[in-house]
């Protein structure tokens, strides 16, 4: 990564496109929910993403999840799923969604 970006993350990391590559978080274990929150913030404290745009916390049923908060709404991160930094800015995806359109270059 370039200067005035995250450091490297083993929850944030590149992947390769459709149409060009992107930051993106797996939210594989609940360890990883804070990883991806305090990215989050550091993406809106340099102004790459909107200021009113947030990733919580928050309990749903047993668990739990991401939810990210836009001017569109609500979004869950659920286990397994995807947060995604490209050009349009932060969006969730599934997994099968996700890599439908993207591929870790370090697995071939």
């Amino acid at each position: 990564m370039s200067a005035g970006q995250d450091p490297p993350s083993d929850v944030v990391k590149f992947y390769q496109p459709w149409p060009a590559p992107v930051q993106a978080a797996c939210f594989h274990e609940l360890s990883a929910l804070p990883e991806i929150e305090a990215w989050v913030t550091a993406l809106r404290e340099r102004g790459a993403i909107a200021s009113d745009v947030e990733l919580i916390i928050r309990r749903r049923g047993g668990s739990l999840i991401g939810v990210l908060r836009d001017r569109a709404g609500e979004h869950e991160l659920t286990t397994g799923g995807f947060l995604v930094y490209g050009r349009g800015g932060l969006r969730v995806l599934d997994d099968r969604a996700f890599f439908q359109q993207y591929h870790d270059p370090d697995r071939r």
